[in-house]
């Protein structure tokens, strides 16, 4: 037979990252009425707890590590941060019966330092939690209790030395009525640690004459020691002379006792506590609270709140009324950044839970702090990760659309030189004499030349980020072009392409060397490849300027384009329009990205078996 569920119990629960159990202990076996076969590989921990706990138990790990997403996993949260959760929950027997627990959660990590699941320590606090929420009732009316069962009243003749007390006061003090009492007897009951102040108390209320309250202990006739508060009020002659002291003597042993509790779980609480009341003024503090603050107890008892609170907060006082007027357990400041200052003027960033406690005297709040200083250092650390790494993404993604560019460049632009070199390898190789070798053969070297020269050009062209930044230069339309056609030179005498230009217009433009040399690279070797079979390729290149805007006009003879029916992608990456064994479709889309990149526009006009037409506008 198993032993009754008690507060010494402890259930220890593993569970792998799915949330399987796979230990479970003879203490949880105990504690939750389960068998470990019952649970071990079939259930996991949520089938013992509270649905409105585990939500809470996610939010509160979401608030924690500042989580932003919905859908996080709050036990990997964890396990990344190596972190830990402790807290009160409720748990759910086999049998349905519930009681109140303290839930230790901790990730375990392997050597190489991998989460491979949780452990969950279970202990029953429910006998704790019924002795703290009667701890508190007995604080709260311990005061109206005790005057009317343990309390006493006395009289102090000066003149004679004799005292008198009321029978409840012989209870105190365990004395038989028949005793006859003096100063002596009541001294003679002091605790031998008290007699000094006792003594000093009872002096200066004589010199000053006003009683002043003593709260002292005394050793009663069994041994027992006891705390007492003593209240009076002195008599006078008509001449001024003190000649009788009239008081009460209450038995505050309980009370003490309860105080000093109160004040062992208030110094035992892992945050900083603070107690006010309704006027703002700290009633008490522990440890952790004057560690935090930098101040003594005695420096901060009856003073306002806000001597712990920034100047910038002026409206907490509203606040605080507002508090007092409708009490109730919350997080102050939820989804705010909030503040502490210490004595010495820094501000520290807290987290605060007020709990409301009422009194006879009045309605208390205490408020539990929590200095974050670690957690927002270890924030702005993670901000600032996100921050390098986004400006790295940034810088990656730059540096890959350069690479794109540069890539689809060069595959083009280097296409039509190696083409135009088959096409004089073929004239060179069909030559009768010696001197059309020659000629083929300078040719050859020009053309050589150029693509070695458009190699260089492209690669300093990787150096720059975007069409903006790239080097501008005053360049001759009437050069580019005879680059161009000496580039081209082998297809133009292939297919005989007659090529007319005028640039008296506009003869020059300050542009990128490299976008506009590939531009008329690309808009002349498509109107050769696009070629009419039917007729003699012509290809008409003009410069003008026309309402202020700088154009250029490439016209050319050959197949055209349908429009109406492929009019919305010329200029569309991989778009075809033809059948060519050399189409790409690359060579449109690189030049629209090129021009539009220098702050212009292009645009086609087009009439299948006649011809198309390419208007560049430079500026918009």
């Amino acid at each position: 037979m198993k032993p009754n569920l008690n507060s010494e119990i402890i259930a220890v629960i593993a569970t792998n990252n799915e949330g399987i159990i796979y230990q479970f202990n003879e203490g949880a076996e105990i504690l939750l009425g389960y068998s470990a076969s019952e649970m071990i590989g079939l259930k996991t921990v949520n089938s013992f707890l509270v649905d409105k706990e585990v939500k809470k138990f996610k939010k509160d790990i979401a608030l924690k590590y500042n989580s932003k997403d919905s859908d996080f996993d709050p036990y990997k949260l964890l396990a990344k941060y190596n972190g830990y959760d402790a807290r009160e929950c409720t748990i759910v027997k086999k049998d349905g019966a519930t009681f109140i627990s303290l839930s230790t959660l901790t990730p375990l990590i392997n050597e190489s330092g991998k989460n491979i699941g949780f452990i969950r320590i279970i202990k029953n606090i429910t006998n704790q939690k019924h002795i703290e929420a009667e701890l508190l009732r007995k604080n709260q009316v311990l005061n109206s209790a005790e005057k009317i069962t343990m309390m006493g009243n006395w009289q102090w003749n000066l003149i004679t030395n004799d005292v008198t007390w009321s029978s409840n006061l012989y209870n105190i003090f365990e004395v038989h009525p028949n005793k006859k009492l003096t100063y002596d007897t009541y001294f003679s009951f002091v605790h031998p640690d008290d007699k000094a102040l006792v003594t000093n108390s009872v002096e200066k209320s004589l010199n000053d004459k006003f009683f002043y309250d003593l709260l002292h202990r005394i050793k009663t006739t069994s041994g027992k020691t006891k705390t007492i508060q003593l209240l009076g009020e002195l008599i006078t002659d008509k001449a001024g002379n003190i000649i009788e002291i009239i008081g009460t003597c209450q038995d505050v042993t309980e009370q003490r006792m309860a105080e000093i509790k109160f004040k062992g779980l208030l110094e035992s609480a892992p945050d900083a506590m603070v107690i006010v009341n309704e006027l703002g003024n700290i009633q008490l503090i522990n440890k952790q609270a004057e560690k935090l603050f930098g101040y003594h107890a005695e420096e901060l008892i009856n003073q306002p709140v806000e001597i712990l609170i920034p100047q910038r907060y002026s409206h907490h006082t509203t606040h605080r009324k507002t508090f007092f007027e409708t009490p109730k357990t919350r997080e102050m400041g939820e989804g705010k950044e909030l503040y502490g200052i210490n004595k010495k003027g820094k501000e520290i960033p807290i987290q605060i839970s007020l709990s409301p406690l009422k009194t006879e005297e009045g309605l208390l709040v205490s408020a539990a702090i929590r200095d974050i200083t670690f957690q927002k250092k270890a924030e702005n650390k993670i901000l600032q990760a996100n921050e390098n790494l986004e400006l790295l993404a940034n810088k990656l993604t730059s540096q890959n659309i350069q690479l794109a560019d540069f890539a689809h460049i060069t595959s083009h632009n280097l296409r039509a030189p190696v083409s135009n070199l088959n096409s004089l390898l073929d004239f060179y190789k069909a030559a009768k004499s010696e001197e059309e070798r020659t000629i083929l053969f300078d040719k050859f070297e020009t053309v050589i030349n150029h693509l070695t020269l458009t190699l260089n050009t492209l690669i300093e062209a990787l150096k720059t980020k975007d069409g903006r930044s790239k080097p501008m230069e005053l360049l001759s339309f009437n050069d580019v072009l005879n680059k161009t056609k000496e580039i081209l030179s082998g297809q133009i005498l292939k297919t005989n392409t007659k090529i007319v230009c005028d640039f008296s217009e506009k003869p020059n433009i300050k542009y990128n060397k490299v976008y506009l040399e590939s531009i008329f690279l690309n808009l002349v070797s498509n109107a050769i490849k696009y070629k009419s079979k039917d007729r003699t390729p012509e290809i008409f290149i003009q410069s003008v300027v026309e309402d202020g805007i700088e154009k250029l006009k490439f016209k050319d003879n050959g197949l055209g384009i349908n429009l109406e029916r492929h009019g919305h992608k010329v200029f569309g990456l991989n778009k075809v329009f033809h059948r060519h064994p050399e189409a790409k479709g690359v060579g449109l889309f690189m030049t629209k990205v090129q021009v539009e990149s220098m702050g212009g526009t292009i645009s086609v006009e087009s009439v299948v078996n006649e011809g198309s037409t390419f208007n560049i506008n430079f500026n918009k």
